[in-house]
């Protein structure tokens, strides 16, 4: 019999190997919850969570960057939007410009699901490709809101609007992963090509 996925009844959470996962089931009675304890390996149950996301609550990932990024960050942001979306994965941003709205786009080219957390009080300010606009009317301050509700942060680049988020995020306790001339922060794992930050956000999704 297979031990390494299991539900905890109380909390409808995914357990991998006896540890609570941050992914929850919406309705324990479905189908979907033998699927999931069925997956053998990682990779099944990544593969079932990208086609079953529309049953599964899981926190969003954030994204973070400078209004005025250069082309390869632009990019890099575009291509984390793409993978986050293949997976089944929410993107919360800023929801403005530069890299905020490149990795809106990314997701939004792979059919998924983009937040963008609005300073104002005009969901009009969202750029084009964010999919849930959310007006604060909070300013820069709403930069700790990304960093609570996102489970782990990704920085491409930098300014003083990341550095924040980066160091909201360690207040937080959230995991912040770093490319590409993002600002140096202790505590934050710098890294130098998307595959990593991807193996990092998947092990903090999964408790690997």
């Amino acid at each position: 019999m297979n031990s390494l996925f299991s539900i905890e009844p109380a909390s409808r959470l995914l357990l991998r190997n006896g540890r609570p996962t941050l992914i929850r089931v919406i309705d324990p009675s479905s189908d979907l919850v033998s699927r999931l304890t069925e997956c053998n390996t990682d990779e099944a149950l990544l593969a079932l969570l990208a086609k079953e996301r529309a049953g599964l609550q899981i926190p969003a990932v954030g994204v973070i960057g400078p209004k005025q990024a250069t082309a390869e960050q632009l990019e890099l942001a575009r291509q984390l939007g793409q993978q986050f979306a293949e997976l089944g994965l929410d993107v919360i941003c800023g929801g403005r410009n530069g890299v905020m709205e490149a990795v809106c786009r990314g997701v939004y080219e792979r059919g998924g699901r983009s937040i963008g957390l609005l300073p104002g009080d005009d969901w009009l300010e969202a750029n084009a490709y964010v999919t849930l606009p959310v007006v604060t009317n909070m300013g820069p301050t709403r930069n700790s809101l990304i960093a609570q509700t996102a489970f782990a942060l990704v920085a491409v680049g930098g300014s003083h609007g990341t550095l924040t988020e980066m160091a909201y995020g360690l207040h937080y306790d959230k995991p912040v992963f770093a490319l590409h001339d993002a600002p140096f922060v202790d505590g934050v794992q710098y890294l130098d090509a998307i595959e990593p930050v991807l193996s990092g956000v998947i092990d903090t999704l999964i408790s690997r």
